[in-house]
């Protein structure tokens, strides 16, 4: 029998591999990014419409580039934590429960749930696109998720057992076997505005891709380039129409943690959630709740997470219902070692950056 013996709740956005002083430059991009989802409106809106309609109050929280020094340097004291002991625990297996973005998965093929069970996966740096805006920021954000080639070891037995626990109870899981290159393709933003839904596909040219971000990220930061035994487990968090639930998400991470519990070899495993909470606009509104939440393990406030503030990639936020879903019949509590909202400009754009351990 497997045993859970560690979860881990970790943002994974570009700012934590950028040193504050670019933070800045990083910011610049939101002016451009037609993906800036504002709930109390109920839609996504440009930055100068976002600026423009912005309350005194909301532009207040921004206090330019003086807090960011301090910010970064919580975050960062939060992923030494988190990489300390995740090290220092050790687990066999880490289920890393995540997201694509325009990676592996278009809209060809979306699942709204998939669990890759290769014996590998291979992690390759990506390749900064030519004439970035800022190629010093752009080659930081790339380091960031994963700057040495490797194939990580992947718990393909765990992986088909639980892909067959899944069925059996009554969930419709995609499953990867295979990296099959190159990947490409494209992906709508269906997301609502104020005259229907966004008119924006963004279109990514074939090329070799490892390992999605959420999942780079831990292999970088938190194992520090010597991953253990992972097992990827990925949410169509982000891209409507089939978005699952929070009492989805909720339910995801129960059934992982039922079947590591039924799993007959023995084996210690960790829970990571990867990415959130909100961004690329602040919404303290569903961040600290949902905190607050996992803390108490709410199941019921969990499951009822409001879907009109989950569009754009404020989403992410279901990788951690999941993984409250998986620590809530643990004896593990949480610790929250960090929750940082960084408003990068006026308009209230940025993230509310969290990190957090159950042991």
């Amino acid at each position: 029998m497997a045993d859970i013996v560690l979860g881990i709740g970790t943002s994974h956005t570009p700012m934590l591999s950028l040193p504050a002083e670019l933070w800045p430059s990083f910011a610049r991009g939101d002016e451009g990014n037609p993906e800036l989802f504002y709930a109390s409106h109920g839609r996504v809106m440009s930055y100068q419409e976002a600026l423009t309609g912005a309350s005194p109050e909301l532009r207040k929280r921004y206090e330019g580039p003086e807090p960011f020094r301090a910010q970064a340097e919580a975050c960062q004291r939060a992923l030494d934590e988190l990489s300390k002991i995740l090290r220092h625990v050790n687990p066999d297996i880490t289920v890393i429960i995540t997201d694509d973005q325009d990676e592996w998965f278009f809209d060809d093929n979306m699942p709204a749930l998939a669990v890759y069970w290769g014996d590998s996966a291979p992690l390759i740096p990506r390749r900064p696109p030519p004439r970035a805006r800022d190629p010093e920021v752009v080659e930081a954000i790339v380091r960031g998720y994963g700057d040495i080639p490797m194939d990580v070891p992947v718990a393909s037995r765990l992986g088909r057992f639980l892909i067959e626990y899944l069925i059996e109870h009554d969930f419709d899981v995609a499953q990867i076997r295979h990296v099959k290159q190159p990947y490409g393709g494209r992906v709508a933003r269906r997301y609502p505005t104020s005259r229907g839904e966004l008119d924006y596909v963004k279109e990514t040219p074939s090329r070799e891709q490892g390992l999605p971000h959420g999942v780079a990220f831990i292999i970088k930061r938190l194992f520090a380039n010597h991953p253990a035994m992972i097992l990827p487990v990925f949410q169509n968090t982000c891209y409507p129409p089939n978005q699952p639930t929070p009492r989805r998400s909720f339910a995801v991470g129960q059934a992982i943690a039922e079947a590591v519990r039924e799993w007959s070899e023995p084996a210690t495993v960790a829970v990571v959630g990867s990415g959130g909470l909100s961004h690329f606009v602040v919404d303290e509104d569903l961040d600290r709740p949902l905190l607050a939440a996992l803390e108490r393990k709410d199941a019921a406030a969990l499951c009822s997470l409001p879907r009109q503030r989950l569009y754009s990639a404020a989403s992410e936020a279901l990788n951690w219902v999941a993984l409250g879903g998986a620590m809530q019949r643990t004896s593990l509590k949480m610790e929250l070692l960090a929750y940082v909202p960084v408003y990068r400009t006026p308009a209230a754009t940025g993230g509310g950056w969290a990190f957090a351990r159950w042991q």
